[in-house]
């Protein structure tokens, strides 16, 4: 089993096991959760988030990683997707810069139950743009003006 930080304390620590562990923890068939990925973009001061449909929030762009994808190259992909930006990373270091635990309500209408994501979270900038191939609102919204309390942290550490 794989050991977390003694600094974690978290109230889905036995489910956060369970994904770890499961055979392959980037698939969406572990119905207690799967790791995804997400990009956190960057430009003259803002960060690109978007309008979550189903939960009503601003997000980082992100999703799930398919089959033999890397997490970094699910966060590039993602991002395109929701957003028509192609982004590469923004430094040689590929390590996310945070990594986020949260629950995901239940969806009827995908048929998925409550489920954890464990989001790895990147930095990346833009390289150039193209149509998105999804409807989902965007926009480039400025750091004071940043509501997510993770996304907040993931700027404070990079400054």
């Amino acid at each position: 089993m794989q050991k977390l930080p003694e600094s974690f304390n978290s109230i889905f620590e036995e489910q956060v096991y369970s994904i770890l562990d499961y055979e392959n923890p980037f698939k969406r068939s572990n119905k207690l959760g799967h790791i995804t990925a997400s990009g956190l973009v960057i430009n003259n001061g803002k960060v690109l988030l978007i309008f979550h449909p189903f939960i009503k929030r601003w997000f980082q762009p992100g999703g799930h990683i398919d089959d033999g994808e890397l997490p970094i190259d699910a966060a590039i992909r993602e991002v395109y997707e929701e957003t028509g930006f192609i982004c590469v990373p923004d430094s040689k270091d590929l390590e996310p810069i945070d990594i986020d635990i949260h629950e995901i309500p239940a969806n009827p209408k995908k048929g998925e139950d409550t489920h954890l994501h464990i989001d790895l979270l990147y930095c990346l900038r833009v390289s150039s743009q193209e149509q998105s191939t999804e409807d989902l609102a965007c926009a480039w919204i400025s750091f004071d003006q940043v509501e997510s309390d993770r996304i907040k942290r993931a700027l404070a550490k990079l400054n």
